[in-house]
C-alpha cells in the first residue's frame, strides 16, 4: 500500500503558481523553443520560403509590383 504525501500536493502547488506568474513567451521565441527541444530542425526552411511567399504576395500589392513581376 501506498501513502500519497502531501508535501508533494504542496510543492506541485507552487511550481504551478510559479508557472502561471511568469511572463508569457512571445510567438518566435515559443516557435524557436519548439525546434530547440523536438529536434524539427527540419521546418525551418518550410517556413522561411512560407514567408518569403507571404511577403512577396504582399508586395506584389503595392507599388513595388512591377519590381517583383520581373522575378516571376
Amino acid at each position: 500500500m501506498t501513502t500519497i504525501d502531501p508535501m508533494d500536493d504542496d510543492a506541485a502547488a507552487n511550481e504551478f503558481e510559479r508557472a502561471a506568474n511568469q511572463q508569457d513567451l512571445g510567438l518566435v521565441q515559443e516557435f524557436l523553443l519548439f525546434l530547440r527541444e523536438n529536434k524539427k530542425w527540419w521546418l525551418v526552411p518550410l517556413i522561411g520560403s512560407l514567408l518569403l511567399i507571404g511577403l512577396l504576395s504582399l508586395l506584389t500589392t503595392t507599388g513595388a509590383a512591377p519590381f517583383i513581376y520581373t522575378l516571376y
